[in-house]
């Protein structure tokens, strides 16, 4: 037996209005903070790795700890707060990035039964048009037919 509506859950239309608002909400306070950098300019600065980001965590140490150590050519109060900033924002891109993985579910199990049932109407307008002989089903099948191209092999004709 095949699995139909596996997603069965569905947003209120008060739930989608919360959402809609959340995330305007959310793009409105990043958009304060953001640059828009070109892909040029975002290949130049790109991501730090894990070895230059260790190097910043042991950098912070040692300016904490022994501040007698470090270069007076710096503004520690700003290197601080590019520090907290960047914490923040990667740890708020898990998160979202987990939010995105849980609507792609969504999506992706809605796609699923939205397709599963389009099929089961395809065959069952090709059912009606072959014994029911009502007028319709035959123009629904052959605007639907497009979609299903040929692909398998033809067999061959014998002479």
């Amino acid at each position: 037996m095949p699995l139909d509506n596996l997603a069965k859950n569905h947003f209120t239309a008060t739930e989608k209005q919360q959402l809609d608002g959340a995330i305007t909400t959310i793009l409105n306070i990043v958009e304060a903070h953001t640059y828009n950098l070109t892909p040029k300019e975002r290949s130049r600065y790109g991501k730090i790795g894990d070895q230059k980001r260790l190097f910043i965590d042991k950098v912070r140490d040692i300016q904490k700890t022994q501040t007698n150590l470090c270069s007076p050519d710096i503004n520690w109060n700003e290197f601080e707060a590019d520090y907290q900033t960047r914490q923040y924002a990667a740890n708020k891109l898990n998160q979202l990035e987990s939010v995105a993985t849980l609507l792609l579910n969504i999506k992706i199990l809605h796609d699923y039964d939205n397709f599963n049932d389009a099929l089961l109407d395809y065959r069952y307008c090709g059912y009606k048009n072959r014994f029911g002989n009502q007028n319709g089903f035959e123009q629904k099948i052959i605007s639907l037919k497009g979609f299903f191209p040929k692909t398998g092999k033809r067999k061959k004709k014998e002479s």
